[in-house]
């Protein structure tokens, strides 16, 4: 089963990326925007293809890289 090991934020709390553990020890990372919409409040997917990341310490790093070209937030 896969499990979401961590969680970052952007500065508006906007975005967000989550780094994922896979079943077979690789590690994959998912963008979402949060979406208020006809009275429903979600976070929506942001699809930037899969990554397959072989640790993560560089899922972290493509974690933040990505949360920076999805929010264009400076950290």
């Amino acid at each position: 089963m896969e499990q979401v090991i961590q969680e970052f934020f952007s500065l508006s709390k906007n975005y967000k990326v989550q780094i994922i553990k896979r079943r077979d020890g690789l590690y994959t990372t998912e963008a979402y925007r949060w979406m208020e919409d006809c009275g429903y409040e979600f976070w929506s997917y942001i699809s930037q293809g899969l990554t397959l990341i072989d640790s993560e310490e560089h899922a972290r790093k493509i974690a933040m890289e990505q949360l920076k070209e999805c929010s264009r937030d400076e950290f």
